[in-house]
């Protein structure tokens, strides 16, 4: 069964949970976002202040948070998974970073410290598992005067879906079934409405989104590895059939790409929103 959003305030019992057994795998295939989106971001958060602090909710194993400290940006990375946490403090060492790394939601963000103040707040392909009004209301009690939420998506609304995406999808219905998962144990909460609508009907009701039309290549190992950086079909919630997935998928897109090599154009959002 799916549920919807609009049924129930906390969306998930255990959000931590939704993305187990996947934060090797996302750091190792997800690709980072365009760097046009994610220095618009850090260049907002300068203009704002000289020394900008901001809050990445949802932050996973914290390739945005990276990016946005290489930049001058004091970050405050959030995610309700301490195994996704563990997999960000090693990328920050290993790239000589600090990064102030918590372990919370987004829900309750306005209870961490020493987050009142913040320049701004971003959220990379995470909004859709929060509640997003509630996250919205949290936020406007720590975001500073003029400053902005960022909703980062890999994929922006209503943009076409790379070509093997029908062929992944037919693939893992036969292990997962067509209803996605949140994790093991958890229903998906279907968000209604887009993420602008939900900004506009928020504190943060100004918004303007910046789009980013760019090639994406993945070599056949890359495109099988990120397919498990996703909670439907993570290694925890395929279990003992993870290993038979991954050689479907390999036959499967194979039988139609016999290169091995995949690439699209594909396009990225990034949508700002500001107090009016």
């Amino acid at each position: 069964m799916v549920i919807t959003q609009t049924e129930r305030t906390a969306l998930y019992a255990d959000a931590g949970r939704i993305f187990h057994s996947t934060a090797g795998h996302y750091a190792r295939y997800r690709l980072a976002y365009p760097a046009f989106l994610t220095d618009a971001v850090s260049g907002l958060a300068h203009r704002h202040t000289a020394a900008p602090r901001m809050v990445d909710l949802g932050c996973g194993p914290g390739p945005v948070s990276l990016v946005l400290a290489s930049e001058g940006v004091d970050v405050i990375g959030v995610d309700p998974s301490g195994e996704m946490l563990a997999t960000a403090r090693q990328q920050a060492a290993e790239r000589g970073l600090l990064i102030d790394w918590r372990q919370g939601t987004a829900e309750t963000i306005a209870g961490q410290p020493g987050t009142v103040g913040v320049s701004g707040a971003v959220i990379a392909d995470a909004f859709h598992w929060m509640h997003r009004p509630g996250v919205l209301e949290q936020l406007d009690r720590i975001v500073a005067d003029r400053g902005f939420v960022a909703i980062l998506c890999s994929h922006a609304a209503g943009a076409t879906r790379p070509w093997w995406h029908d062929v992944i999808a037919a693939v893992r219905a036969r292990y997962v079934g067509r209803v996605p998962a949140a994790g093991i144990g958890q229903d998906y909460a279907v968000p209604q409405g887009d993420h602008q609508s939900v900004l506009k009907a928020s504190p943060f009701a100004r918004t303007s989104v910046i789009r980013a039309e760019h090639s994406v290549r993945y070599s056949l190992d890359e495109l099988v590895g990120v397919q498990f950086t996703y909670a439907y079909s993570s290694p925890a919630l395929l279990g003992d059939r993870a290993e038979a997935f991954a050689d479907g998928l390999r036959s499967a897109l194979l039988a139609v790409e016999p290169s091995g090599e995949f690439e699209a154009e594909v396009t990225a959002a990034l949508i700002l929103g500001w107090r009016p």
